[in-house]
């Protein structure tokens, strides 16, 4: 079976994906893992990680604010 890519129809989008699946493979193949293994790792790992920092330093800044506009 002759699988044909599915293309969004916006050649920047398009290029925008296949540029980061080549950043996830070069990723895989720096550390000795598969391409599967390093999506899981970014994006069900190191992603919710780094976005629940983010979500506390925000909350610790705007108690700062707060207190200097008291």
């Amino acid at each position: 079976m002759n699988k044909v890519p599915i293309r969004s129809g916006n050649e920047f989008i398009d290029w925008l994906f296949d540029f980061c699946v080549k950043i996830l493979i070069w990723l895989a193949d720096l550390f000795g893992v598969s391409y599967h293994t390093i999506n899981i790792w970014i994006f069900c790992v190191i992603w919710p990680i780094f976005t629940i920092i983010l979500i506390v330093i925000i909350f610790r800044q705007r108690k700062k604010i707060r207190e200097l506009g008291n």
